[in-house]
């Protein structure tokens, strides 16, 4: 009978004593990511020229969005078609890229840079019989594809290869408007850069945990924001759990409002410090894993 009554108290004791051993999240945590380093390509700006044309433009970096975009302009002077036409023209440009980190290498995934429908000029076509003759161009349609684009966070550097592609320039002889045409124009494959990117254009994201509780049932709420730069601060939607016998809480983050698409999953200690490789943050088109 001692035997019998002994032992049940042995065990109840035991699983109290291992229950206790991690502490709970409780109050306000800042989470340490000192060691990522985001490139903002925000106001960058791009200038080259490919084929006697020259463009630039000036990057943009949604704080929520999967792609970077970019505006700018593009002109050429002299700029051979065949050997019958030379034209001038300009008109705006605009650049998409989705943007992948691996380290301290940006790729730039799938980056062109396209003529606007505005690109509009002049020119001159020489025709044997009659001489040189003024062309109006009415349109230049075209893409600058890049094989490849990348930005170097060591040597602060942007630099690639922009793919050979065609260029089509339509329009039509000023003084006789009804003779109308179109030229293809090929061009080889050029290298773009390098270009000097700024390091003051490099964040650490920084995010807060405040008020966390952690229930009896091992369920954590709270509250939480978001800074990355100069871009506004955003609020998170935060829910958690807690493994008991590891004392590992996973955090679940959901940007909200404006920040919505931004979003983060945190492996956390007992000391509210990032533990693992399971986690991850997806902010300014990055999706990074850590």
């Amino acid at each position: 009978m001692i035997k019998r009554l002994n032992l049940p108290i042995f065990v109840a004791g035991c699983v109290c004593l291992t229950g206790s051993v991690f502490a709970q999240l409780a109050g306000d945590y800042p989470v340490d990511l000192s060691s990522i380093k985001l490139p903002v390509f925000n106001g960058v700006v791009l200038e080259e020229t490919v084929s006697a044309t020259s463009f630039e433009l000036t990057m943009v970096q949604g704080l929520t969005s999967s792609k970077l975009t970019g505006t700018g302009s593009i002109s050429a002077t002299d700029f051979v078609a065949d050997d019958t036409l030379v034209v001038n023209f300009e008109g705006s440009m605009s650049f998409s890229a989705g943007t992948v980190k691996a380290g301290s290498i940006v790729r730039l995934t799938g980056a062109k840079a396209t003529l606007g429908r505005d690109v509009t000029g002049t020119g001159t076509y020489s025709d044997e019989e009659n001489g040189d003759l003024d062309v109006t161009v009415t349109k230049v349609i075209g893409a600058f594809g890049f094989k490849s684009l990348t930005v170097d966070l060591e040597s602060d550097e942007i630099e690639g290869l922009i793919a050979k592609g065609k260029l089509s320039v339509s329009g039509y002889l000023t003084d006789t408007p009804r003779v109308k045409g179109t030229v293809r124009v090929d061009y080889g494959e050029e290298e773009f850069g390098p270009f000097s990117f700024p390091a003051d254009n490099l964040i650490t994201p920084e995010i807060a945990l405040v008020n966390l509780v952690t229930s009896s049932k091992n369920k954590i709420t709270g509250t939480a924001t978001g800074t990355f730069g100069d871009y506004d601060e955003v609020p998170f939607s935060l829910r958690g759990t807690r493994n008991a016998r590891t004392g590992i809480s996973v955090i679940t983050l959901t940007g909200t409002g404006a920040g919505k698409r931004v979003s983060a999953t945190l492996n956390l200690d007992e000391n509210g410090e990032i533990t693992g490789t399971n986690n991850a943050l997806n902010v300014l088109g990055y999706k990074l894993k850590f």
